[in-house]
């Protein structure tokens, strides 16, 4: 059976939004995959590498409430 690591890091700031960095490492430290995405888009990224590596990770969303608003 091959260990997977997952690790991410926050690379950039562009005054905006984080950019963020996944790097998917096997047992051995060998990296299999690297993805880079926007903070939005971070969640679809965990879902597409979940599926390809079968990680069995749980995945769940926030979602925007009505009142949102009012606490920006």
């Amino acid at each position: 059976m091959e260990v997977l690591k997952l690790g991410f890091s926050r690379i950039n700031y562009n005054g905006k939004e984080e950019i963020f960095e996944t790097v998917v490492q096997d047992g051995t430290g060998r990296v299999l995959e690297k993805w880079k995405c926007m903070k939005r888009d971070y969640v679809k990224v965990l879902r597409i590498l979940n599926n390809k590596f079968d990680l069995n990770l749980i995945i769940k969303e926030k979602k925007k409430t009505d009142l949102d608003w009012a606490l920006d």
